[in-house]
């Protein structure tokens, strides 16, 4: 694993880590699970507890939540998160990931093109669930243990959905290129959900939580995070290999 700066004195929570989490946090957290007596856990989601959400993010002020950001990234892409962070997905961004792919050898002018005019961000293109202007992570590592299917096509194929979208399910075509470029990656960041910028948490913060109290390991939340997520806010970059990639089995090795 490679570490990047992280460097924050804020506290940071990790919803996989109960000893992380702020008192007066914790406490409503156990409150809630023991008032739900869930006899299936996984059910954690169907609970109605959108109205402690609010309550839950002010709790969360002051500290950051630990998140992660499953891509597939070629040596001086990680380069760049060490020491810039995170950027929001927009086309200068896509062409920036294109144009230096292509200048380091790894696309011909053809490829290049072919992915840059099919991309989610490209003019005229559908906008896909409007992705631009958002980082996507998942606030629980376990997510990637027990949901592969959700993490396995982010691993697999180079370039995140903007570019792969249009090409993943082409087994003849560029997919396959796209499969060879980088190395999976799993990118640890700190995200502060009560900062400005209309972020978006599915299920729920609450509801993630509550899932991990009542004992569900697999309780999650994916995150449209609307900020770029600066260099000292990289906690670390893992690659196959690394003790912290290598823990969760099933994931792509290569």
């Amino acid at each position: 694993m490679t570490p990047a700066h992280a460097a924050t004195t804020r506290p940071v929570v990790d919803v996989d880590s109960p000893t992380t989490w702020p008192g007066p946090l914790a406490d409503l957290i156990y409150k809630t699970a023991e008032e739900a007596e869930l006899d299936e856990p996984e059910l954690y989601v169907d609970l109605e507890l959108e109205d402690r959400e609010a309550q839950i993010l002010d709790l969360l002020r002051g500290h950051l939540l630990r998140a992660q950001h499953c891509t597939r990234l070629l040596d001086h892409e990680a380069d760049a998160i060490r020491a810039h962070g995170l950027r929001l997905l927009d086309a200068a961004l896509v062409d920036d990931r294109l144009n230096q792919a292509h200048e380091r050898g790894y696309l011909t002018d053809a490829e290049r093109e072919a992915l840059r005019s099919q991309s989610m961000v490209a003019p005229g293109r559908p906008r896909m669930g409007s992705r631009e202007g958002q980082v996507c992570l998942t606030l629980s590592s376990e997510a990637t243990t027990h949901n592969i299917g959700g993490a396995w096509r982010l691993l697999s194929f180079w370039g995140g959905e903007a570019i792969y979208w249009q090409h993943c399910d082409d087994p003849d075509g560029i997919a396959q290129r796209l499969r060879c470029l980088g190395r999976p990656a799993l990118v640890t960041a700190y995200v502060d959900l009560a900062s400005p910028g209309r972020h978006l948490v599915f299920k729920s913060v609450v509801h993630t939580f509550v899932g991990k109290a009542i004992g569900y390991a697999p309780a999650n939340a994916d995150v449209l995070y609307r900020n770029a997520i600066p260099p000292q806010h990289i906690e670390s970059i893992a690659f196959p290999g690394d003790p912290a990639y290598d823990r969760l089995p099933g994931l792509p090795t290569a």
